[in-house]
């Protein structure tokens, strides 16, 4: 990403936003519903794919409504092919089967599963779904892999009886879907992959992968309901950026397990091949070509494929099963009393026993189970929305008509509910349905009953998962009466490719949600009413009214997120103030001019605070702490921690802790010095840095260097989230995704949980220390004092000292951390830098060449340290080139006019930019993006300041960092340490770095260098 940031790339992608948003919709919605040929039936329009989008969580219920109005809809979407739906068994099975080479995959299909499963039987047409489906149903017709299948269910039902027994035995609830994932990966890698990764016996190996895969098929459905996503992928952003990662997991698996099973058959010899019994080995052979070469990328589309037929839908359906028979205890006797029947094992078989008794005789006898998990897959289809693209113009059997291009939705979700298919009762869960007078099952049409599909491409392994399904429940149900946790509990689902139970939903929605259309106004209009008539309006600006000028949108910036603070400076070379146009109402200002960043920090400090716009954007993490408010609040927390600052106990203190931490790096770092290895310096600052703020601040050491995990989850987690706080300033549509709870705005939710429980237990394990202590005084830490500051008579304040401290984590962890990550990639670029702060070390501590890390810490004496110029001009240097904060704002609460001659209107938001400041030539000269640490030393080597409304690092004015001077001693030490004992160099030398966009300036993907002791 080292050269994406010259800021020459296209503003393209704003028009392309605002044309899929105003045009696609607003004109299509005008347009098409006015304007249509009266020759061509269409199915009536009934909503949007924002709609879709609203309703999200709960979709599935959201289409039955709309089905039991319409039998055959359509929904308005941004794109020029249309979205029908149906619950018409006519029109399904003239998709299916009376028409089915005019409807397919096609590139719809294609298009948004590809990046998950490639070629694969599931996202194909054509020849290579041939291929696959000739081979899958050879074997799936074979008497061998049937027996040797059965063989597997039944060991995997055993195994899976033993663990509930246990859990019985202990009367512990247990998670039945987690364990009937488990066991059905179990079972589909077995007999599709010779491979038994025993996830029930606990074995992890297979858990991470399952982990992703399940995460990568939710990401992927949302494709189907998200309009945008294709820009999100561009963009790498949110969900996109996610299923990114998790396919790599899965990648990473499936190939591992593809490349080993191809050696293992070019080790062995021809004959012995036809021995092996899995389907893997099979493709393997059918699809190498004559020269030996093995297409690894079509190997992985097919286990994928196989995987989720194999897994997730029999799972999911036997999860949904045990839920209806919890909800009707009647049926479980009724399916105990049949299989005991069938068996004839006896009341006193074992388990094995009587899971041997399962023969395929026994199993055919079960019509009152069979019955049950029919009934359940009518409620709960193990894919609930499926699709095909139609190739060429058709009429529908209702008389509807569908353009090439258009694609038709059947829901078996909504089919299973329809009134019109099933009768008065059709959402009762009544097994007998499905049972003549004789008990014997009887088959509905695959059209009306499509869980399995129909036609040409009817689930080959229907069969397979009836048997496996059939044995599992068999098993659990003769041997155990299964209850719900919580008899009131209605779960729900949760939104992928298939339909599996969502735990963390409960029973908190109902299908009944408002279908407004607020999504519709929040998105469409966004674009239409923020840019168009934005511009419209600005341009009739009374005169006298001077206005930064526009060199871009919101969007444009969401385009180049990854690079956003190369970008802003690409345009501040262009503009020293400019303006950003935005969805609402306010404008947004960015400014590198010293003089503007001077007036909004101290000349007019009154005017400019972080106002409604930053407390929005920040509050979910950072709630009311110092760096997110004004007022009364920010004073009260300024004046203590100005306080604390500022005493000489708290300045040795700090220094005595720096200088602890700085010897457990150095060992650290030494240890891997003796063994070459390369280690992650940026990892290593942020636990040294991290371990330091919870000692000074807290009173409480996390250990993280010595190895300890306590604040490693929580550290991960609140890195995480403020990434995605960062987001909120760029994305303008962050709001809405938090009301959806969707993408980043779902994961914030889950990371800010994350980060409360550890702060949250923090406070109250100190609060309990202080009522309980005798002299609470004697403590050094800055919570204690927070904590006697801010007590009432009602008693501590959880949430306001929870503020507080994220403030000062992010404050005295991140900004330090990242700033010497940066030290040291530049001294790495710069070895003569290095050599010159070892030297200038020795000469200021004085402390001899053979004095030991103790020994040279214990004369960092505070002397010591200021006579340290050059060390502190590279460090300063460093902070003009990377700052620790970005890029920073203030809104501005009344009128006013910048040194400029802007004007700036109530509610505007002025951004200063310290990245981009550190680079601009109009003010640190035709070197600006050179690393020079002399620009800071006078003729005798002493530093010399700069104004802080030109170097920026540390804010100015009132809000000046309070933490600067902490700052500079840790960093000093540190570094310090690092370049008297050790040369560092890059792991490559020819690497180039870039940032993470998160709140703070890290580096992205971590610092890797190796050392050398000196």
């Amino acid at each position: 990403m080292g050269d994406e940031g010259g800021g020459d790339s296209s503003y393209s992608p704003a028009a392309a936003v605002g044309l899929v948003l105003v045009v696609a919709i607003s004109t299509y919605l005008a347009v098409v519903t006015r304007k249509q040929k009266q020759r061509r039936r269409r199915p009536p329009v009934v909503g949007t794919a924002f709609h879709q989008l609203y309703h999200v969580r709960r979709v599935h219920d959201y289409h039955t409504a709309l089905s039991r109005e319409h039998m055959t809809f359509r929904l308005l979407v941004p794109a020029g092919r249309e979205q029908i739906y149906t619950c018409d068994p006519a029109v399904v099975e003239h998709i299916l089967r009376t028409n089915f080479a005019n409807y397919g995959k096609g590139s719809f299909n294609h298009g948004n599963m590809s990046d998950l499963f490639g070629d694969g039987i599931f996202a194909v047409d054509g020849d290579k779904w041939k291929q696959q489906r000739k081979i899958a149903s050879y074997d799936f017709t074979t008497r061998a892999l049937r027996d040797f299948s059965g063989d597997v269910f039944k060991r995997n039902a055993a195994k899976l009886a033993g663990v509930v027994s246990s859990h019985a035995a202990s009367n512990q609830t247990m998670d039945f879907q987690g364990f009937l994932m488990r066991a059905t990966m179990d079972s589909i890698f077995t007999i599709a992959f010779g491979q038994d990764l025993n996830t029930l016996d606990g074995s992890g190996e297979g858990r991470r992968f399952a982990a992703a895969f399940d995460d990568a098929s939710e990401f992927t459905m949302l494709r189907y309901l998200n309009p945008f996503w294709k820009l999100s992928r561009l963009l790498n952003v949110g969900a996109e950026a996610m299923l990114k990662e998790r396919i790599k997991i899965v990648d990473g698996f499936v190939y591992k397990l593809i490349r080993d099973r191809s050696d293992e058959l070019s080790n062995t010899k021809a004959h012995e091949h036809d021995s092996r019994q899995d389907i893997l080995t099979r493709f393997i052979q059918a699809t190498t070509s004559d020269s030996g070469t093995v297409d690894y990328k079509y190997l992985r589309d097919i286990i994928l494929n196989i995987v989720i037929a194999g897994k997730d839908t029999t799972a999911g359906s036997l999860a949904w099963f045990l839920y209806m028979v919890c909800k009707h205890p009647e049926v479980q006797e009724k399916v105990c009393h049949e299989a005991m029947e069938a068996t004839n094992a006896g009341e006193a078989a074992s388990i094995d026993a009587f899971s041997q008794s399962l023969t395929d005789e026994a199993l055919n006898k079960m019509h009152y189970l069979h019955a049950a998990l029919t009934e359940t897959l009518r409620l709960y289809p193990a894919v609930p929305l499926d699709n095909k693209q139609c190739f060429s113009d058709d009429v529908l059997p209702n008389g509807f008509n569908v353009s090439k291009g258009d694609i038709v939705f059947f829901i078996p979700y909504a089919m299973g509910r329809m009134e019109r298919l099933w009768g008065k009762d059709a959402e009762s869960f009544r097994p007998e349905r499905w049972l003549d007078e004789n008990g014997i099952f009887q088959q509905e049409s695959p059209f009306k009953f499509t869980a399995f599909q129909a036609g040409p491409r009817i689930c080959l392994g229907k069969d397979f998962a009836y048997r496996q399904m059939k044995i599992f429940a068999a098993v659990l149900l003769r041997f155990f009466v299964l209850r719900l946790r919580d008899e009131k509990e209605i779960v729900s689902y949760r939104t992928t490719l298939t339909l599996a139970i969502d735990q963390a939903m409960g029973a908190e929605r109902s299908g009944d949600s408002c279908y407004s259309p607020a999504a519709v106004a929040i998105t469409a209009g966004l674009a239409l009413v923020a840019i168009c008539s934005y511009l419209a309006v600005t341009s009739n600006k009374q005169k006298r009214r001077r206005r930064p000028p526009v060199v871009g949108t919101v969007f444009h910036q969401l385009y180049h997120v990854r690079r956003i603070h190369d970008y802003h400076t690409a345009l501040s070379r262009e503009h020293t103030t400019f303006r950003m146009l935005v969805p609402a109402g306010g404008d947004q200002i960015y400014t590198c001019d010293p003089a503007v960043v001077e007036h909004i920090l101290k000349t007019n400090f009154a005017n400019y605070g972080k106002g409604p716009f930053n407390h929005g954007n920040a509050k979910d993490l950072f709630g009311d702490g110092i760096f997110a408010i004004d007022g009364d609040k920010w004073k009260q927390q300024r004046k203590i921690a100005s306080y604390d600052f500022s005493t000489r106990a708290l300045r040795d203190f700090s220094c005595a802790v720096f200088k602890r931490n700085a010897a457990k790096l150095a060992g650290i770092v030494s240890n891997h010095a003796a063994s070459n290895q390369s280690m992650d310096f940026q990892g290593l600052m942020l636990r040294a840095t991290m371990d330091s703020i919870f000692t000074i601040a807290f009173g409480t050491d996390l250990n993280t260097l010595d190895g300890s995990g306590e604040g490693s989850r929580f550290a991960a987690a609140f890195d995480d989230a403020s990434e995605f706080t960062m987001l909120r300033y760029i994305s303008p549509l962050w709001k809405l995704a938090r009301l959806l709870n969707v993408g980043v705005e779902a994961m914030l939710k889950e990371r800010i949980k994350v980060v409360d429980e550890f702060v949250y237990r923090l406070i109250r394990a100190r609060s309990d220390e202080l009522s309980n202590a005798h002299d609470s005084g004697s403590r050094q830490d800055i919570l204690s004092r927070f904590l006697q500051a801010t007590t009432s008579d009602s008693g501590v304040d959880y949430k306001y000292l929870r503020d507080i401290i994220l403030n000062i984590v992010i404050a005295g962890k991140d900004t330090t951390a990242g700033a010497l990550a940066w030290f040291l990639y530049m001294v790495c670029k710069h070895p003569e830098v290095q050599e010159k702060i070892c030297h200038e070390a020795m000469v200021a501590t004085n402390a001899g060449d053979t004095a030991s890390v103790d020994e040279f810490l214990q004369s960092l004496t505070d002397q010591a340290l200021n006579n340290m110029h050059y060390l502190h001009a590279a460090l300063t240097e460093t902070l003009r080139l990377y700052p620790s904060v970005p890029m920073e704002n203030k809104q501005c609460f009344s009128d006013d006019v910048l040194p400029n001659g802007f004007n700036v209107s109530k509610g505007d938001i002025v951004f200063f930019i310290p990245y981009a400041m550190g680079r601009m030539e109009s003010l640190w000269g035709k070197d600006a993006e050179a690393f020079r640490p002399e620009r800071w030393l006078d003729e005798n080597g002493v530093f010399q300041q700069e104004s802080p409304f030109k170097f920026t690092a540390f804010q100015a004015g009132p809000r000046i960092c309070l933490g600067k001077e902490f700052a500079y001693r840790q960093m000093k030490i540190f570094a310090a340490v690092l370049l008297r004992f050790f040369v560092l160099r890059l792991r490559d030398e020819k690497e180039i770095v870039s940032y993470r966009t998160t709140l703070t300036l890290a580096i992205d993907q971590g610092l890797h260098l190796t050392a050398t002791a000196r």
